[in-house]
């Protein structure tokens, strides 16, 4: 059995080794049988013993039952007395021995579960049927300003439990008092030291996995106990030029920011080039400007004032000209940041700008550049989007703006001096995508020479004062030096808030983890004595870094050449030439990217796993800050995402928040969990209930996710209702003063069952999508890829470190398995020798790659030899063919270019995964000969489609909303796999399951009523054609999830698969792979509108009627009384009705129709279900009776319509307490049943074991 090779699970195999090796006493070891015993006696654990597939936990300390512990103990509670000590002794021996119980707990459970990668058949079923503890869905848990209660933290942690979550992930954020919410407590304090401490014991004593925000607040890394000179720092310069041939002293101003004692300003060097031409460090200021915009004041806002300036979109485009009295060479354009350029569009500008220089009468196009895709913290005014322009030395310019989105000018500067395109972003002050344009041609006197860079940082004294003799000429000095940003953690308690620690040093991890989570920890701590299982750092909200003291050391060991006399590139100033400034800061960017996964994320990592905490790192890398967007998170146990509702383009979209990078990351890594911090909003509305989370969640899993952390339960001090989510308007309100807390449970049991299944085997992906070397922005999200497939991105680190070839096939020490390499052009125009080495050795092993020669290497290191390396790496490989296409054989491998990437798929012989639906709507997993599918419906219609699998053997739909099994009833094999017709509500899903056939069968291939064609598995151009969800996710606004009407039902399966009910009368026909077609005639279906006088009772306390008569149902939200129209809660409907027989091949169906938003059905007594999810449908053939039938129908709504009901009542008149309720005006929410209740009846026809279908006698 393979094991995890994390370096804690090797520590405690050496441990138990060690303790064999020394002959430990046979009073420590304990049976299987003993352990299983022991484990039945505690809730939960013998899920896990018996079916947990999660290799991540089996080592795991929290497995320790408290009764299992006492039966290896004796009754002193400690593995052995030892007398005479002192107390705190004692209590140390005690840690001790629980702690060496649980390790030997964890052998055991090694010995007696198998790994995920492994699991078979019945165990796959049964945790599917019961999930194990480890599988159920966990969630945020917020603390708020000083509003906590001790009892009402016991209150909120018992609700969390009941809900059937694993735990809770514990932040504490910045918030005011709330009413009646005294005393404050205060952050860090004793008594807050207390609380945090009583959380640990409920977590324990209610088996919840507790989990810590590494710091107050939710971002990032920061506390007061930060000092300046540990903090984030950014590199600073200052500038002059002087006239050179006489020595003179000159005062350096200091770069800024830097006038806050804070700051601490620290110099790094002084550095003196010959002045390019052209660079006064002044702006150019145009005696006229003119533009198709009249109205805006262009000459203003270069003059500095505070100006914006809208740019709509138009079908014609807008321009602004400037006109100079002398002809003047224009080289540089700063705008501002992209967030504030694009209004907050920057994830797709849609967008360029042309510049254009008059001559001859006539525009001359010099260029045009396309606006980069920026990021959501791209908004720091100092850095901003520089455009390179190419000389034309004329009097007239024009600025052409193609704008697909309204922008936003609130600053423009014009220079003749040269900079680097783009080069805040370059350089690491912004993440912005490359754009990559044809360098700029410039007069090469508008560049620096890089050994005309003199350092003369010596002949500086602490005061600034420069004593030097430039040579002959105009000299450029530039002070550089670098400051503490000033970011600090946020939203936190201002008692708690302090600098953000440096990301680029291990000394600003190690004293931030000292000062926070080490010191809850540690022994005596808080939170100690092992209580504290877990450390999550959320994603990356402080901005950029770009320096830290060691960093010239640090760049010269990586990189392989000084970093001295680059800095003015830094700075953007053109060294060398545009091309060679651009594979230096690709060098900076990585230098950067390294220390960031090194000494941040690889520091923390170790540090927390020294207090044995499981790590959760959110995304960061690649989604605020520049870098590798993957590496980071090989330092993390559970690599983490963020997902959320509802996905408006730049409250959380796709773009904003993707998962691929996430999911991608854990699959190269052999992560076996991608976790995601879901269901975020902003605004929340109170209409959020389970099925309207639904789609967002199935969504995620078929991006790759396979659990999920709720954002957000808050811990409310008072029992007011419903309380409040996040203190604002922030989050899905999970509370236990929530309407549907009661029904939780089902919702995490859905989800629970979905992420077992998801945590089994390994992922299965055809291609892996090698992101380049130019240490880049993350591909686009919508980015084309061929439909049927799945990739995962992959790396440097993983290219060169973690793959290997096996039978043809890439692979990782894990397991994974990918088919193809693809060196996708957008990304890998520019490659380094090490990378092409490794995919030449790649190749020689026998892999297949895909994609076209780069044309440059992006790196410096190595200088002329590793360019030369590189070519002959690509002469070698790609050779002296056409270049355009190709297919050649290298080794035991195959390198193909030239044609598209589902050309190249289809021409080795690689079919489609999954035929009939889009690649957003469906994830594999395989388990050894088992293969998983996970299949979703469309947000907004039914799915009706026969969809094509690439495997074989015999298929089970499984579902997961109960935990039922079938075979599929109606397959058929094809060549490449198996095609089943999927039918699925509105936001439905389904598993579809492929085991190995025990013998052969004959499927039934179509199913037909009347000669109308119900279902046809052969029929696979009958696809999936419903919309995908949009690119960019959602408008706020829009309803999450809308009712669907679902298709009245015409024939199903019964769970066991073997009879057919039909709901309409008629000829039905059923073709079978082999041998002749059956029919059988329908002729006692029949459907009974339950219309007749209903009854709604309400509870007490809510100025409603304790009964209102209905002739038929209605929803409460549309009868007149205004208490009984925006009543929130649970309402009970009352009917009954007739049957005359209950023969025994009819089956009954009640059918609710529309349901706001979740009913419990009883009748005659009996409880029959409950249902959240649609379509609303309950089989109660067990329950009807001949005669009179009693139903009741327990309908739950959302809090909505209430809240806005008060929302319009004086504070007096109100029931109800939240912070941001919905507006009084809002819409009313669909609340309760809809008029179409139905009992549909239908006839059961035998279809297995028998030569032709069968009624049932």
């Amino acid at each position: 059995m393979k094991m995890n090779q994390n370096p804690r699970h090797m520590h405690r195999r050496r441990f138990l080794q060690n303790l064999a090796d020394a002959g430990a006493s046979t009073s420590l070891m304990v049976s299987h049988r003993q352990a299983a015993q022991a484990n039945t006696e505690q809730d939960g654990l013998h899920d896990r013993l018996l079916t947990n597939g999660y290799d991540g936990m089996l080592w795991r300390p929290d497995l320790k039952s408290q009764r299992f512990r006492n039966r290896l103990m004796n009754k002193s509670g400690s593995m052995f007395t030892l007398t005479n000590l002192p107390a705190a002794c004692r209590r140390r021996w005690k840690a001790f021995t629980d702690h060496l119980v649980g390790r030997l707990l964890a052998a055991i459970l090694i010995v007696a579960t198998p790994v995920s990668a492994t699991a078979q058949p019945k165990q796959l079923s049964q945790g599917f049927r019961s999930p194990p503890l480890e599988s159920r869905p966990q969630t945020w848990f917020h603390l708020i300003g000083g509003n906590v209660d001790r009892q009402a933290l016991t209150k909120d942690l018992n609700a969390v439990a009941s809900a059937g979550l694993r735990g809770i992930q514990l932040f504490h954020g910045r918030g005011r008092a709330w009413p009646g919410v005294e005393p404050q407590i205060q952050t860090l304090s004793p008594t807050w030291d207390s609380l945090v401490g009583h959380v640990a014991d409920e977590c324990q004593r209610l088996d919840l996995k507790f989990t810590m925000q590494n710091c107050p607040g939710w971002a990032m890394s920061g506390g007061p106990w930060i000092t300046p000179d540990n903090a984030m720092r950014h590199l600073v310069f200052s500038r002059v030029n002087v006239a050179g041939g006489e020595r003179r002293s000159f005062d350096l101003s200091v770069p800024q920011p830097s006038n806050e004692e804070w700051r601490d300003y620290r110099d790094i060097a002084v550095l003196a080039f010959p002045t390019p031409d052209g660079d006064s460090g002044q702006p150019l200021i145009p005696s006229k400007v003119t533009s198709s915009l009249p109205e805006a004041n262009w000459t203003k806002l270069m003059q500095g004032d505070d100006i914006k300036i809208q740019i709509p979109t138009n079908s014609l485009d807008h321009w602004v000209e400037f006109e100079f009295d002398q002809p003047v060479t224009l080289r540089s354009i700063q705008l501002p940041p992209t967030e504030h350029l694009m209004k907050r569009m920057m994830f797709d500008p849609d967008s360029s700008i042309s510049i254009s220089a008059r001559h001859d009468a006539r525009w001359k196009p010099l260029v045009t550049h396309q606006i980069p895709r920026g990021n959501w913290q791209d908004r720091q005014p100092e850095h901003h989007y520089v455009l390179s322009v190419p000389d034309a030395k004329t009097k007239r310019y024009r600025m052409t703006f193609l704008n697909g989105r309204p922008m936003e000018i609130s600053h423009l500067r014009l220079s003749s001096g040269a900079r680097t395109h783009d080069w805040p972003a370059q350089a690491g002050y912004a993440l912005r995508s490359l754009e990559r344009p044809t360098p700029a041609q410039q007069s090469t006197q508008a560049w620096i020479d890089l050994k005309d860079v003199l350092d003369v940082s010596a002949m500086m004294d602490s005061s600034g004062k420069l004593t030097w003799e430039p040579p002959d000429g105009v000299w450029t000095i530039v002070r550089f030096g670098h400051v503490n940003t000033g970011v600090k953690n946020k939203p936190a308690p201002p008692e708690a808030t302090g600098f953000e620690c440096d990301k680029l040093s291990p000394m600003g991890a190690e004293q931030h983890f000292a000062g926070y989570i080490g010191r809850l920890s540690k022994p005596g701590g808080a939170a100690d004595d092992d209580r504290l299982k877990g450390m999550l750092i959320d994603s990356w909200e402080c901005y950029t870094q770009t320096w830290t003291p060691a960093m010239e050391e640090e760049f010269q060991k990586r990189r392989g050449y000084s970093l001295r006399s680059w800095l003015p590139a830094l700075g953007g100033w053109v060294v060398e030439n545009h091309t060679a400034s651009e594979r230096f800061l690709r060098d900076w960017r990585a230098t950067i990217s390294d220390l960031i996964v090194e000494n941040y994320y690889g520091r923390m990592a170790e540090l927390g796993k020294q207090h044995d905490l499981e790590l959760s790192f959110e995304t960061a890398v690649g989604d605020v800050s520049p870098g590798d967007i993957l590496e980071y998170f090989k330092s993390a146990d559970i690599p983490m995402c963020e997902v959320w509702k509802p996905n408006d383009p730049h409250v959380g979209g796709l773009e904003t928040k993707p998962i691929a990078p996430t999911s991608s990351a854990a699959h190269i890594y052999g992560k076996p969990r991608v976790a995601c911090e879901t269901f975020t909003s902003a605004p929340m509305n109170w209409r959020e209930h389970p099925f309207s989370l639904k789609n967002v969640a199935d969504r995620t899993f078929a991006a790759g996710v396979t659990h999920l952390v709720f954002h957000t339960y808050t811990h409310n001090p008072l029992d007011r209702l419903p309380g409040t989510s996040f203190g604002s308007t922030i989050g899905t309100p999970f509370l236990r003063g929530q309407t549907w807390w009661r029904h939780m449970r089902l919702f995490t049991d859905y989800l629970a069952r979905c992420q077992h299944m998801l945590e089994q085997g390994h992922p299965v992906a055809d291609v892996l999508w090698y992101l380049g070397d130019d240490v880049d922005h993350k591909p686009r999200q919508d980015s084309p890829f061929p439909g049927g497939y799945h990739f995962d991105y992959v790396n440097q680190d993983a290219l060169l470190n973690r793959l290997a070839v096996d039978e043809g096939e890439l692979v990782i020490p894990e397991g994974t398995r990918w088919k193809v390499l693809w060196l996708a052009p957008q990304q890998c125009r520019r490659l380094t020798p090490q990378t092409l080495q490794r995919i030449k050795e790649l190749l020689q092993a026998g892999a297949t790659v895909i994609g076209p020669a780069p044309i440059m290497n992006p790196s410096y290191s190595g200088g002329d030899q590793a360019d030369g390396r590189f070519r002959r790496l690509v002469q070698e490989l790609w050779g002296d063919a056409d270049r355009h296409q190709g297919d050649r054989k290298i080794g035991r491998g195959r390198l193909l270019w030239g044609m598209s990437l589902a050309q190249a798929l289809q021409s080795i012989d690689v079919p489609p995964d999954v035929h009939g639906t889009l690649s957003q709507r469906w994830c594999h997993r395989r388990v050894g000969d088992v293969d998983i599918y996970f299949v979703i419906g469309s947000r907004t219609q039914t799915v009706d489609a026969t969809l094509e699998f690439r495997a074989k053997g015999k298929p089970e739909l499984w579902n997961p909303i109960d935990g039922h099994r079938m075979d599929a009833p109606i397959y058929h094999r094809t060549e490449n796999g198996t095609a089943i017709p999927i039918r699925l509500p509105a936001a439905g899903s389904t598993f579809v399951v492929f085991r190995p056939e025990s013998s052969s069968s004959v499927p039934i291939q179509r199913l037909s009523r009347n000669s109308d064609v119900l279902l046809d598995a052969t029929d696979t151009a009958r696809i999936d054609d419903t919309p995908g969800y949009p690119a960019f996710g959602i408008d706020r606004y829009e309803i999450t999830q809308p009712w669907v009407l679902p298709p009245s039902p015409t024939v199903e399966f019964d769970p066991a698969g073997e009879h057919l009910i039909a709901f309409q009368n008629g000829e039905y026909r059923i073709d079978r792979a082999k041998g002749s077609p059956r029919t059988v005639n329908i002729t006692d279906a029949n459907t009974i509108p339950l219309d007749g006088t209903w009854q709604i009772r309400f509870p007490d306390g809510w100025d409603t009627p304790d009964q209102l008569t209905l002739q038929g149902p209605r929803p409460w939200s549309e009868l007149d009384a205004p208490a009984v129209r925006h009543f929130s809660g649970t309402a009970t409907y009352k009917t009954t009705f007739a049957l005359d027989a209950k023969p025994v091949d009819r089956r009954f169906q009640l059918d609710l129709g529309r349901v706001g938003n979740i009913a419990s059905i009883e009748v005659n007594g009996i409880h029959a279900g409950t249902l959240w999810s649609a379509p609303y449908r309950i089989d109660i053939s067990d329950q009807v009776q001949p005669g009179e039938n009693t139903l009741l129908i327990q309908v739950t709504s959302t809090w909505h319509n209430r809240l806005a009901f008060d929302s319009g009542q004086q504070p007096e008149q109100r029931k109800t307490w939240t912070i941001g309720p919905p507006p009084a005006d809002s819409p009313l929410e669909f609340s309760g049943l809809s008029s179409d209740v139905r009992l549909n009846i239908g006839q059961a026809v035998r279809i297995t074991n028998a030569s032709k279908p069968q009624a049932i006698d």
